[in-house]
């Protein structure tokens, strides 16, 4: 009896543990999608194509690359994911990584040496926020934002295999994420 004590109790500490987790990280935060017209950051990234799994070391590479080799600072990092990786191999899944630039934009042509880039097209996308509170906020992230958004655009007759930005604002403790918007005609 007393060792069926101990395992309960156990368990039950452990579930309070993995749901305190779960709700710090955003797990129960309501997502909220909906059309807003955003852009014109500057990018600058790499391309990689591969699994998506690499794109926090990547981000940190451009990171400590624009601080030390060209001495900018940036505090929002990105990647722009351009294939659903449920439906492409691994090795082929295309993603844009890198990082916002917000002020130094005179060391633009010193930047295209060594990085990819470009300013994000302003447009109407489809939207929505989780909180950011580390990689576990990240990947609860993927599996609890991408299928909203994903069933917003559907439902209101978009494409649901569009390119998907996220970014990971640091300061506010955001990861905002990007649909693009392509209209499905109908026959």
């Amino acid at each position: 009896m007393k060792t069926l004590q101990i395992v309960l109790w156990t368990i039950a500490v452990l579930v309070v543990i993995l749901v305190s987790a779960y709700t710090y990280y955003g797990g129960f935060v309501t997502i909220s999608p909906e059309i807003k017209e955003v852009g014109g950051e500057t990018l600058v990234y790499e391309k990689i194509t591969g699994d998506y799994s690499q794109s926090s070391a990547i981000s940190d590479r451009v990171y400590q690359k624009l601080l030390e080799d060209h001495q900018i600072a940036t505090t929002k990092g990105f990647g722009i994911y351009y294939d659903n990786p449920k439906v492409t191999e691994k090795d082929k899944l295309r993603a844009d990584i890198g990082c916002i630039l917000e002020s130094d934009l005179d060391k633009m042509e010193a930047l295209k040496k060594d990085f990819e880039v470009m300013e994000y097209p302003k447009d109407k996308y489809l939207v929505a926020e989780f909180p950011f509170k580390g990689m576990p906020s990240v990947l609860i992230g993927i599996r609890r934002v991408y299928p909203t958004l994903n069933v917003y655009a559907e439902q209101k007759g978009y494409a649901m295999d569009t390119p998907v930005m996220e970014i990971w604002d640091v300061p506010n403790k955001k990861i905002k994420y990007r649909k693009a918007l392509v209209k499905i005609e109908k026959i």
